[in-house]
């Protein structure tokens, strides 16, 4: 290993030991700097070398052989076998902690990437995935959709108005206004690709550079990255799984800072599923009036409550004066429908169409045309129902389990809405050193450091109840809850 400086490491960080002896071998196989064909040192070699634990060493050995980075021969040790052939792998692809480089270097960040958009590997367990289950019950009648509009419909082969298909539009108005909401006709909504598409659009119309938006955190870490990239400033307002903590230090700090935009999810909250009380929605709707803010409601669970009861909407009580509505039939149908929508007053529709038609012209006809007939057909009625049903009893069970499986001084909610239960660990080993070697185990977690802006460590993790089944999550959790009890049982060897 001629020219290779050996491996060095600092105890003192939070990254994981293996994560720093990967790092290096990396760097140095990357390089040319270790050659193909190079013997790398022994496990006990190497874990006397740096006086750590032999398991150190092997789940680093392990993490590069999964990559193709070097390969063990029997009898003879591990050799470097590294050839630039693909740029993705495994723990690439399902590692929490990538990196990435800024130009203003000074500025640098770890970010930790939600993978939500990576492939997904079959034989993973994804414990704390956004994703909704499969709902392979309404396929049938899904193809029978998509046949009568492929027979029937001649809207593919045309432009569609950039406000947004016009039957589907009267079915949102329709619904917006049984629910409370000063909807006068179809002219106050406007279809967008997803909710995330109608949040950038709001974003950029009403925000400039500098300006200040009011968070909900936890939350998720796409949003996050979202308003950086815009050059905004976020004002955090915590919330638990059963409540926002608006105290008088943190209305001073908003009246203060003045937020233009305040981001609020009213009935189902992601990460906590928490929903606010009529009290909290009065509260917030005086805030944003006082400092002349808007608040954008995110309702993109809307239907997915246990409980028939839920306090008014925002937009409901306000009647569109400080308000605007945003929500989406991808977390209630699926992920691959890119449908949301706005709804607001007719002159701030017009006004944020223009907006819209500048990043994209229209949003995908097909898309809107099957979920309209889902609406008129009572297909998606009766889908939201059996995954209520559905969801119901998955929380109970996975509860259930909790009681019996999570280490002693655990805490969760329960949820009363949505398919994410927030739950806590006791003090005990890093949660970042338990999702590495969860990952080795194909269990993909969710830790609680993505759903904070500067990524935190903290004890906290999204558990979703919905996606897996009841014998999928157990074996799931007793492996997990397993490696957190040998990993912390043992914190003390990396103490050293």
């Amino acid at each position: 290993m001629a020219g290779f400086q050996k491996i060095k490491i600092d105890k003192n960080m939070k990254i994981p030991i293996s994560e720093q002896i990967v790092d290096q071998y990396i760097h140095a196989i990357q390089t040319g700097t270790l050659l193909v064909g190079t013997k790398l040192p022994s496990i006990r070699d190497l874990s006397a070398q740096l006086q750590i634990n032999k398991i150190g060493v092997i789940t680093a050995y392990n993490r590069l052989s999964d990559a193709d980075y070097i390969r063990a021969k029997q009898g003879s040790g591990y050799y470097v076998t590294f050839k630039p052939k693909r740029k993705e792998t495994f723990i690439q692809n399902h590692k929490l902690e990538n990196k990435f480089e800024n130009k203003d270097k000074t500025k640098n960040q770890n970010s930790p990437i939600f993978p939500l958009f990576s492939n997904r590997e079959e034989n993973v367990t994804y414990l704390g995935s956004g994703d909704l289950p499969k709902n392979i019950g309404i396929l049938e009648e899904l193809r029978g959709i998509s046949r009568n509009i492929f027979s029937n419909s001649s809207l593919i082969f045309q432009y569609p108005h950039g406000q947004g298909y016009l039957n589907l539009r009267e079915a949102i108005a329709f619904e917006l206004e049984q629910k409370g909401m000063p909807i006068a006709n179809s002219k106050q909504i406007l279809i967008c690709n997803g909710a995330l598409h109608a949040l950038n659009i709001l974003l950029d119309y009403y925000l400039q550079k500098k300006d200040s938006v009011l968070l909900e955190v936890p939350n998720i870490d796409i949003l996050f990255n979202c308003i950086k990239y815009k050059k905004l400033n976020i004002i955090n307002l915590e919330r638990t799984s059963d409540k926002i903590i608006l105290n008088d230090e943190k209305k001073f700090e908003i009246r203060s800072k003045k937020p233009k935009i305040m981001i609020i999810y009213s009935n189902c909250h992601n990460p906590t599923s928490g929903i606010l009380s009529s009290i909290e929605r009065h509260e917030l709707l005086n805030l944003a009036k006082e400092i002349n803010a808007v608040i954008i409601e995110m309702d993109i669970y809307k239907g997915l409550n246990f409980d028939d009861f839920i306090p008014p909407l925002l937009c409901a009580m306000d009647g569109f004066n400080t308000t605007l509505y945003v929500s989406s039939y991808s977390k209630i149908f699926g992920s691959g429908i890119r449908v949301g929508y706005i709804a607001a007053h007719e002159d701030i529709i017009q006004q944020l169409l223009l907006s819209k038609v500048m990043q994209d012209m229209s949003s995908s006809i097909l898309d809107q045309q099957i979920i309209y007939e889902m609406i008129i057909r009572g297909t998606m009625k009766k889908s939201i129902q059996k995954l209520k049903e559905s969801f119901r009893s998955k929380r109970d069970t996975l509860i259930s389990m909790l009681k019996k499986m999570a280490p002693q001084g655990s805490k969760w909610n329960h949820p009363e809405a949505g398919m994410f239960l927030w739950f806590e660990f006791p003090p005990g080993e890093n949660l970042s050193v338990i999702e590495e070697r969860a990952l080795e185990k194909k269990i993909f977690i969710a830790p609680g450091k993505l759903f904070y802006p500067l990524h935190h460590e903290n004890n906290f993790m999204r558990i979703n109840f919905a996606i897996l089944e009841p014998v999928q999550t157990y074996n799931a959790l007793e492996t997990l809850f397993t490696i957190w009890r040998n990993a912390s049982s043992r914190k003390w060897i990396y103490k050293k």
